[in-house]
């Protein structure tokens, strides 16, 4: 699978891609960072890719937690 674009809704959440393909039977990553506001957080990070399973390779990721303040 090649990655060619990770796109965020907002400029508080920065998706990085894998530089290389992801061959078969082998894994990737991406990471993600998020403006550490505390609260809750609701993100989606679209997912261009050459994968023929999906309409134009793009899927939406939904990224969904809290963040807790330190004490």
């Amino acid at each position: 699978m090649i990655i060619s674009n990770v796109l965020s809704t907002c400029g508080c959440t920065v998706p990085t891609k894998p530089t290389e393909p992801i061959m078969p039977g082998k894994t990737g990553k991406i990471d993600i960072k998020y403006s550490m506001i505390p609260g809750p957080i609701r993100k989606t990070i679209t997912v261009e890719s050459n994968a023929v399973n999906y309409e134009d390779g793009r899927i939406a990721l939904k990224i969904k937690g809290e963040v807790i303040p330190d004490e």
